[in-house]
């Protein structure tokens, strides 16, 4: 009995490491998911994002050192992390980083990526109601390039978990964007 306690006891202070190292992962995918949607505001609100970026990019770097275990938990803040990532290079006018750039997992890349279109038509409405057209039809570009690019994928919802739905979501999204547009200058043409 002594030989199957200690096997016992092994365990369980392996499982309580997994555990704390479980914890820490879940913790700091938080903290990412909440600076992610921090960040994605300030830029929404045409605010600096410089401090509060830095703070993301510590935490995502925080989080790649003990996720190794846990990347399924992870993902939701890679991909949180990678859309505030290519939200804010678009909008500083550098286009759409690819997933090296960014710095996180090819899925989770993509999840975010798709997620960026929605926010895109937000600036596109921010813009047209500043007037510039020019902005707006710069944010639909990118629209469509993304969703373009994207459109043709199809993957088992076990390999890429949510992206059909964020497929349907974009193409909604990218026809409304392109219709508020012309709209928006027809509008303007009377």
């Amino acid at each position: 009995m002594d030989k199957i306690e200690t096997e016992v006891d092994g365990i369980t202070e392996y499982l309580a490491a997994k555990q704390d190292s479980f914890d820490s992962v879940m913790r700091i995918s938080r903290d990412v998911i909440r600076l992610s949607a921090q960040v994605i505001t300030q830029i929404h609100n045409g605010k600096e994002t410089i401090a509060l970026m830095e703070e993301l990019d510590s935490k995502v770097a925080e989080l790649k050192r003990v996720d190794s275990d846990f990347k399924y938990n992870s993902l939701q803040a890679y991909q949180e992390y990678a859309e505030a990532v290519i939200l804010k290079s678009i909008k500083d006018g550098n286009g759409i980083p690819d997933h090296n750039a960014v710095g996180v997992m090819q899925d989770a890349y993509l999840m975010g990526l798709m997620d960026v279109v929605g926010e895109l038509k937000r600036e596109i409405l921010e813009s047209l109601r500043s007037g510039n057209v020019a902005e707006a039809e710069d944010f639909f570009d990118n629209m469509r390039i993304i969703y373009d690019a994207t459109r043709g994928m199809r993957f088992a919802e076990a390999v890429l978990q949510g992206f059909r739905h964020k497929q349907d979501t974009a193409r909604i999204q990218v026809e409304n964007a392109g219709s508020e547009i012309l709209s928006f200058k027809s509008r303007a043409a009377k």
